[in-house]
């Protein structure tokens, strides 16, 4: 059937954009808007393809409802300000170019809804990874909540779990500082999901990197079409 040849073209097309965009984003954080319009248009006519191979009014009205749903809210997350323009676009381009997508673990067949929520919950990997490196600062008895006795526990604990303390913060590129200052006095700041971040203005610093989440997304986008939705994977295992 042409839908088997065109499953992994569209699939190619998609990660073919995934890839280089995740590659401008790190090393630039800007992708070019040329990238998304040639794999959109691209994805949009093969969709249109599979389409009119296989054609049947349920499945036109399944693959209206994967695009609307999942383009509405990667822009709602973006106009929110909890990411980037080009983590929005991505998401619409995976919802044109392959709407919906039956892999082995799944909750719904909507690949760009399951592609955000599985670079969501891959971006949260590298909390224990702060956390592990904070826990064995401690333990080696360097003093990284100097400055911050007056901040609460809780705090402290959030501080760890998203930032580390360095001592040539201004030296770190996409860096940003979890700190701030009042009245002479440090205070954590978490307000790391605004996209207009500030620059790091001392080396002793307590800083969180600005990681791209395209680069979770293009994960979340090759887990989903291998093996799945890692929330239906974990409904699985969990009893």
């Amino acid at each position: 059937m042409l839908e088997d040849v065109l499953m992994p073209i569209r699939i190619g097309v998609v990660m073919a954009g995934l890839f280089y965009a995740s590659y401008k984003d790190w090393v630039s954080r800007e992708v070019d808007d040329w990238v998304w319009v040639i794999c959109g248009v691209a994805g949009a006519v093969l969709t249109g393809l599979d389409m009119a191979s296989w054609w049947s009014l349920d499945r036109l009205i399944q693959i209206l409802i994967s695009i609307v749903l999942s383009v509405g809210l990667a822009f709602a997350f973006y106009f929110f300000g909890f990411y980037g323009g080009a983590d929005a676009k991505a998401i619409a381009v995976i919802s044109v170019a392959l709407p919906v997508h039956s892999p082995p673990f799944k909750i719904h067949p909507f690949t760009g809804l399951a592609s955000l929520s599985n670079g969501l919950l891959f971006s949260l990997f590298i909390l224990p990874l702060f956390l592990t490196w904070n826990l064995i600062a401690l333990a080696r008895g360097e003093r990284i909540f100097e400055g911050f006795e007056h901040e609460r526990g809780i705090r402290k604990l959030a501080a760890m779990l998203f930032g580390i303390r360095s001592r040539n913060a201004r030296r770190r590129r996409f860096w940003f500082p979890l700190e701030t200052e009042r009245d002479g006095r440090r205070y954590f700041s978490f307000n790391i999901l605004g996209l207009e971040l500030e620059e790091i203005q001392r080396d002793d610093c307590w800083i969180t990197p600005g990681l791209p989440l395209l680069i979770s997304i293009t994960a979340g986008f090759i887990f989903y079409i291998l093996v799945g939705d890692v929330l239906a994977l974990i409904l699985q295992v969990v009893p």
